[in-house]
């Protein structure tokens, strides 16, 4: 008997792709009747492990793409997704999406669009990093507790953040200066230009 990897639903013994997800199973060896599919299945307290902040939030949203053991996209929206864009994504360790979020944004006519579409689609697309990444773990370590794994490849990016708000405070400072430093010229052109009543 054998499990999908990606989905854990049983597939046929001379199947190479998953007749449910379409994961490539190929290398895949047999299973015995004493591995259990769970060890191809994600449960709520493997996401709860894995996203540790808010996790409550972003399990009510994942239980939006999983329909009958089948992965389904749904729409939904993400505020913090939305305001903080490839910010978040580093936050939440979406390395490959925040690079081509930052992409988007440098594109005319196009960064509005893909800051929407971040706010709509960044939990499911964090619900397919996560459940990847989870059953990769289970797979290299079926054996061992996986908790400290799924924290470690998990959770957030402390630094993000913090550097976010460095880099804010250095433009406001920057901004302050350069206004500064700009009207002082117009001070000295009206202190030339203003009549004197000695003259």
């Amino acid at each position: 008997m054998r499990f999908c990897a990606a989905c854990g639903k049983e597939i046929g013994e001379q199947s190479n792709f998953c007749p449910h997800c379409g994961h490539s199973i190929e290398g895949f060896t047999n299973q015995s009747n004493a591995d259990s599919p769970k060890q191809h299945q994600v449960s709520d307290d493997d996401f709860k492990i894995f996203i540790w902040k808010n996790s409550d939030y972003y399990l009510q949203r994942f239980r939006k793409f999983n329909i009958e053991g089948t992965d389904v996209f749904s729409f939904t929206w993400n505020w913090s997704a939305f305001c903080g864009g490839f910010g978040w994504m580093l936050y939440r360790k979406l390395y490959m999406w925040a690079i081509i979020a930052f992409v988007l944004s440098l594109i005319p006519h196009i960064t509005l669009i893909a800051w929407i579409a971040t706010g709509a689609i960044s939990n499911y697309l964090y619900y397919r990093h996560a459940k990847s990444k989870i059953l990769e773990i289970k797979a290299l370590h079926s054996a061992t507790d996986i908790a400290g794994d799924l924290r470690q490849v998990g959770g957030i990016n402390r630094w993000v953040p913090v550097t976010a708000v460095i880099i804010t405070l250095v433009f406001c400072i920057a901004f302050i200066i350069m206004a500064f430093f700009l009207m002082i010229p117009f001070n000295i052109l009206d202190t030339f230009n203003t009549p004197s009543k000695y003259i």
